[in-house]
């Protein structure tokens, strides 16, 4: 293999506080990159120093030969400037929504689940980290590690294909040292932004109701009036009713509404706008269903496996039996189709579109429920999976319109990075206590991703088996809880100091009056322009190891959250951030949210009640 290397130096080194330490491209020496292939690729690395202290890699992968190659996997090797210990701590990004979110592990005990396709910190000292992160995910997914005392990337390289002269980069990776991770992070948000021509964001506040986590997908349309009478009622002025999944007659039939939501969604919707609120409205944007007539007329706008068999997951659910395919949107078809789907949901009325499960628009997530697909058979083969995603979220992107919202769901956050409006940032939430901290933990481990897309922690839910009727979803964990209101208040609080979104998803007809104060509550909570998990160095450990101290800031208001997620009394002792916080003793399974009176930035009491 061939490679070559290039050094830039910018015009100057720009000190930006005592967050950088020394980055120049002296300190990350010693750079491999190995391309396995069909043939020979050509390599080339050029590391150049950036004006916030940060050194960008470019790696650059090409097809000198006379034939087409494959490439089957690319890795590169960065030593680390520092040795290492067995004991070292190592923070890994979170990736996706919910099954690898952020987590603390030392280098001896690394697991199976030991790196990120965003970023990883390498803890040398109290203040002094080593970062290695990802800026794209235009052709590949970038999974960093350490390993033998080196940051290693690895990209699986689903049978990309090189014609003789053709050249592609590799993902953007930033490389710096850092005596602050706060600033650390939220800096590679905003270089994530950049990079990916984010430059502003909807600055939106969603407060309402939805109806996923009591019906599921079971609803009808009186479910919906009635619950948006009863959030009428409540003190507060909301702004939408989302309609969540099973609208539809079959998954990918996006054109036609099941028979029993007479006048369809166009009539609900009708009613919602006259109300003076959005509708929103759920769709899986990335798989259809055997039964559906698009996949019977148009087997082709689906993937197959490696023996050209059209791919179907069956899956057995509480109230059906689902055979899952998966759109190819390397088929200029399959994106016509989704176009015009989202074309009819427009007609009807529909402004924010939920757009879910967008993970199965990935190789690895198809691959993960269906050990017997090897490969993929797609409409165009020389492209990888992130390529093919990536043309079918432009198509939904652009028959959305930039005028109107779009949230993503149940995604790998970085493929979608500069085509959604927001993003669901941790797993679905249940009405069971053990959900919350886990949710909490992957919400806030994202938070530096506030500069790439609006953050949505999951719906607000604090009903218990007292608060519910026959129309409950017969899904586990949906019913027949054991909430406790303290319990309840607990989850509601998180969600009042994160992201932009505050929407209930209980039956607001059967919930006790002390149960929707606790709501009422929550909807009015205003959105939080940033928010720090300040202890994630204490805990981390696992997806049950929450954090327990969130700062936040609303405009010129900050609020710290105290958690105590423990089945015993804790004591918290805060001073920093003024008398109310200096003796805070809280039960088992409580909180309690601060409002700050202090004169400090949120800048200096994040520094001051963060963890190093």
């Amino acid at each position: 293999m061939n490679q070559k290397i290039v050094i830039i130096m910018t015009a100057a080194m720009l000190s930006i506080g005592a967050v950088f330490a020394e980055t120049a491209p002296s300190s990350w020496q010693d750079i491999t990159i190995n391309v396995k292939a069909t043939n020979p690729v050509a390599t080339t690395r050029q590391v150049t120093e950036q004006e916030d202290g940060s050194v960008r890699l470019k790696v650059t992968l090409a097809n000198e030969g006379t034939e087409p190659l494959m490439i089957e996997k690319v890795t590169v090797r960065i030593p680390l400037p520092e040795k290492t210990t067995n004991e070292t701590e190592v923070l890994f990004g979170g990736s996706d929504m919910g099954r690898a979110p952020v987590s603390r592990q030392s280098i001896g005990k690394l697991g199976r689940i030991s790196s990120s396709q965003f970023f990883t910190i390498v803890k040398i000292a109290e203040n002094d980290y080593l970062f290695a992160g990802s800026l794209s995910w235009r052709i590949f997914l970038p999974n960093i590690t350490v390993k033998d005392g080196a940051y290693e990337i690895t990209s699986k390289g689903e049978g990309k294909q090189l014609s003789p002269g053709q050249k592609i980069e590799y993902e953007q990776i930033v490389l710096t040292r850092s005596n602050n991770w706060v600033t650390l992070l939220n800096q590679f948000g905003t270089a994530i932004a950049k990079e990916n021509g984010v430059a502003q964001l909807k600055n939106v506040t969603f407060n309402g109701w939805a109806t996923w986590d009591y019906y599921g997908r079971v609803f009808v349309a009186d479910d919906i009036l009635k619950n948006m009478e009863q959030l009428i009622k409540l003190p507060l002025k909301s702004n939408m009713v989302q309609i969540d999944g099973g609208w539809w007659t079959q998954r990918g039939d996006y054109t036609s509404v099941r028979p029993n939501l007479p006048g369809g969604i166009k009539a609900i919707a009708d009613r919602i706008r006259a109300e003076g609120k959005t509708v929103g409205l759920h769709f899986d944007g990335f798989r259809g269903d055997a039964k559906a007539e698009i996949c019977k007329t148009h087997p082709e706008y689906f993937l197959h496996d490696q023996d050209g068999k059209l791919i179907v997951e069956t899956k057995e659910m509480v109230d059906m039996v689902m055979d899952y395919t998966f759109f190819d949107y390397s088929h200029p078809g399959a994106r016509a189709h989704i176009a015009e789907c989202i074309k009819a949901m427009k007609s009807w009325g529909i402004t924010y579109f939920k757009v879910d499960f967008m993970r199965y628009g990935l190789e690895d997530d198809i691959k993960r429920n269906n050990p017997a697909v090897k490969s993929f058979k797609a409409y165009d083969p020389t492209i990888t999976g992130v390529e093919r995603f990536r043309l079918g979220i432009k198509a939904i992107r652009d028959a959305i319109g930039q005028d109107n919202y779009f949230l993503g769901c149940s995604a790998v956050f970085g493929p979608t990075i500069g085509f959604v409006d927001a993003m669901r940032t941790a797993g679905d939430i249940h009405p069971v206590y053990d959900a919350f901290g886990e949710r909490a933990l992957g919400n806030t481990g994202n938070f530096y991703l506030k500069s790439v897309f609006n953050l949505d922690p999951d719906y607000i839910v604090v009903r218990a088996a007292a608060d519910e009727d026959e129309t409950v979803f017969g899904a586990e964990k949906k019913k027949g809880g054991t909430l406790t209101e303290n319990e309840g208040q607990m989850w509601t609080d998180f969600v009042s100091l994160f992201g932009n979104v505050r929407l209930n998803s209980d039956n607001l007809k059967t919930l006790r009056p002390e149960r929707k104060a606790i709501v009422a509550g929550g909807l009015k909570s205003p959105k939080m322009d940033e928010t720090i998990p300040l202890d994630v160095w204490k805990h981390a450990t696992s997806k049950l190891d929450a954090v327990e101290l969130i700062l936040s800031r609303s405009g010129t208001d900050i609020y710290l959250g105290v958690f105590n997620w423990a089945d015993t009394p804790k004591f918290y002792s805060l001073p920093s951030f003024g008398k109310s916080a200096a003796d805070i003793q809280l039960k088992a399974r409580h909180s309690v949210v601060l409002k700050y009176e202090g004169t400090d930035s949120f800048e200096a009491l994040c520094d001051k009640l963060k963890t190093n």
